[in-house]
């Protein structure tokens, strides 16, 4: 598994659902599976990390195939820990 995934709060604000994620990452790129069926936005929040050219794409895999409701991420160092904050429905 490329991310070890805690969900620190599932919640709705407004008519959008909202979910806090803290990631571990074990390899350099995968997709985080949020728990949203369609991702509209999303933050990044550094708790520890060395990677400085990290790539995020909301709604799309690792192939570039359209896939709602993940967020694939490449560039990451095994090791960093984020904290991702993401909306959708």
């Amino acid at each position: 598994m490329a991310f070890t995934l805690d969900y620190i709060k599932k919640t709705v604000i407004g008519d959008m659902r909202c979910n806090v994620i803290s990631c571990s990452v074990d390899s350099a790129s995968g997709n985080i599976d949020t728990g949203l069926s369609k991702i509209y936005g999303h933050s990044l929040t550094p708790i520890s990390m060395t990677a400085n050219n990290l790539v995020l794409k909301r709604n799309v895999g690792s192939g570039a195939t359209a896939l709602p409701g993940i967020l694939n991420i490449n560039g990451a160092t095994s090791g960093d820990v984020f904290c991702l904050v993401v909306y959708g429905v």
